[in-house]
């Protein structure tokens, strides 16, 4: 048998990471011993562990050993290992992948925290430090971190104060009191304001369709909102809500099928686009209301993100998918907390550019879409199954009472 030596440190038993690092050995066909095994007793008191893990071969030791530092475990004292990419966007061969999860590099001996945490990222060495950065955009002969030793993840722990986050994280159910779960929302977002970081809004053009664009315009006039994450969609919308009082070609006064409102959202398109973008025509006068006016107006930075299904599209749309990723990663700095609502492409893919501390509170009238996010695997990601319309007109009144 060969034998490995591994360590561990954080909440281990209330955030589950001790059973799921036991099952991995066990499950890969090696055995462990416990040398040495300390409970935390209070919230700021972490549990240590010591364990030798034990497999009859090599490739099953490494298997279990990388398992476990995907869950924070510590083996040897050795430095994380590089090797220049091939190519600009050609990774070594035994590249490390990144996850959501905080991770750090053993480099010159000290542990170094990667910047611009997110998955799916190659772990590059700039400028001495490691940094999450995509595949498209490693540089040929950049030094990119290689599985193995030296490396380590924080997997997120579950608080152990009571918290939204605490007694909802990753439970979706359309049968929970909505209401409570919306006034920890508001809870969570004035705790994000009050540790400086920005709360970061993913909206879809149900916000719009479904009235919901009146309270979030207010939560934005009130300050509640340091960024917008759309697509086309959203913002044609709720421009064609301001200028003609329709969305799809439906009056959101009645209700009622507009004759001719097929036309309304080209019309909206083709109005910004004369003045040369949402900001020009807030400018002209030609926007008086709506959330992009709110927008514009509390110079809150936005990025609309565009689709091969775009009408248009509005000049502010960033057509390049890899130019549009770059500017939602740009935006989503310093995030605290980031609600999705009734968005499915664009909570995904912001979700997958997330570091895992980031709060997310997710609002869909399916439950595919929350589900999909909390696969990801956080503790901090809670789904609602309910319209958006009725969660804006909520945490509006939580939040400007």
């Amino acid at each position: 048998m060969l034998h490995e030596t591994v360590t561990m440190e954080g909440h281990l038993i209330d955030s589950d990471i001790l059973r799921r690092a036991f099952r991995r050995i066990v499950e890969e066909g090696g055995d462990f011993e416990v040398e040495e095994f300390r409970v935390g007793k209070t919230n700021e008191q972490t549990s240590f562990i010591r364990l030798v893990v034990s497999a009859s071969d090599a490739e099953a030791l490494h298997r279990i050993v990388e398992g476990l530092s995907y869950l924070g475990g510590s083996t040897t004292l050795d430095d994380a290992r590089f090797a220049p990419a091939d190519d600009d966007g050609i990774l070594p061969e035994d590249f490390y992948s990144t996850t959501n999860f905080d991770t750090y590099a053993r480099i010159d001996g000290a542990w170094r925290q990667a910047r611009d945490q997110k998955m799916d990222c190659a772990l590059v060495l700039r400028e001495g430090l490691p940094w999450c950065v995509k595949m498209g955009r490693v540089l040929k002969g950049e030094l990119v971190a290689l599985r193995g030793a030296g490396i380590r993840v924080r997997p997120p722990e579950r608080s152990r104060d009571y918290s939204l986050f605490g007694f909802m994280s990753n439970d979706v159910s359309a049968e929970v009191n909505k209401g409570i779960v919306i006034s920890a929302t508001a809870k969570e977002i004035v705790r994000a304001r009050e540790r400086g970081e920005r709360i970061v809004v993913v909206a879809g053009p149900a916000v719009v369709h479904s009235g919901g664009d009146a309270a979030l315009a207010r939560l934005v006039r009130a300050g509640w909102a340091d960024a917008l994450l759309a697509g086309n969609a959203f913002a044609v919308h709720d421009i064609e809500k301001a200028l003609l009082h329709t969305s799809l070609g439906i009056c959101q006064m009645s209700g009622r099928a507009v004759e001719g409102g097929s036309r309304h959202h080209l019309y909206a398109i083709n109005t910004v686009n004369r003045c040369g973008g949402i900001r020009q025509a807030v400018a002209a006068g030609k926007i008086k209301s709506g959330v992009m006016y709110e927008i514009v107006k509390r110079d809150v930075p936005y990025v609309l993100a565009g689709s091969i299904r775009d009408d248009g599209p509005l000049r502010d749309v960033i057509t390049d998918a890899v130019q549009a990723q770059a500017a939602y990663v740009e935006a989503l700095r310093g995030a605290g907390i980031c609600l999705m609502l009734a968005s499915a492409l664009h909570s995904i893919a912001v979700g997958n550019l997330l570091p895992v501390s980031v709060r997310t509170v997710c609002v869909d009238m399916s439950e595919a879409v929350p589900v999909k996010l909390s696969n990801r695997g956080s503790l901090h990601a809670v789904g609602l199954v309910t319209d958006v319309g009725y969660f804006l007109d909520r945490l509006t009144a939580e939040l400007l009472h």
